[in-house]
């Protein structure tokens, strides 16, 4: 069946499933058959992906990145084209949500991304292809962001000032959990 556009995005994603298409995207010449947006479900996310060179991997194929948070999960921010089919990550599918008289199908970031390559639902055959290619960096693609071991985050919060109402907050919260073990 063919696909008209496809949502990557909703908090149901993590960063991984951004690498993971974005690997598949890299080796995919000119722009791709669908359109294809992409939501990572924070800043933070946003900001290691364009970092690690994704952004550029997803400009190139011609993705329309959104901004972090909810997107077209939530229906309100942005819609897609009337009477599409789409292929999406979102968490729900009530009739409208994306779009007036969108046929919607629910996926894994993997097998939208493949549908985005594609511009088709693929047959398990072309799925698994795409698979195999996922699998072989997976250790890497769906690593998580450790915030204690990156420098950035670390060096920011040691210079982040507590208030004092905040941090007296905090000193009782620590003495109450303390005097219950």
């Amino acid at each position: 069946r063919k696909i008209d556009e496809v949502f990557i995005g909703s908090c149901m994603t993590n960063i991984g499933h951004f690498r993971a298409a974005g690997k598949l995207l890299s080796k995919y010449e000119g722009q791709l058959p669908t359109r294809l947006w992409m939501a990572p479900p924070t800043r933070m996310d946003e900001s290691q992906l364009v970092e690690e060179g994704y952004y550029s991997t997803y400009g190139k194929v011609g993705a329309r990145t959104e901004m972090p948070g909810c997107s077209l999960c939530m229906g309100n921010q942005a819609r897609v084209a009337d009477k599409s089919t789409v292929v999406s990550t979102s968490t729900r599918n009530f009739p409208n949500r994306l779009g007036k008289g969108a046929d919607v199908f629910l996926a894994s970031a993997e097998l939208a991304a493949v549908a985005a390559i594609e511009g088709k639902l693929p047959s398990v055959e072309e799925y698994q292809k795409y698979a195999n290619q996922i699998s072989a960096t997976a250790k890497d693609t769906f690593r998580y962001m450790n915030f204690d071991r990156m420098d950035n985050y670390v060096n920011s919060a040691k210079t982040v000032e507590l208030g004092a109402e905040y941090k007296t907050a905090l000193e009782k919260e620590a003495a109450k959990l303390k005097s219950q073990h």
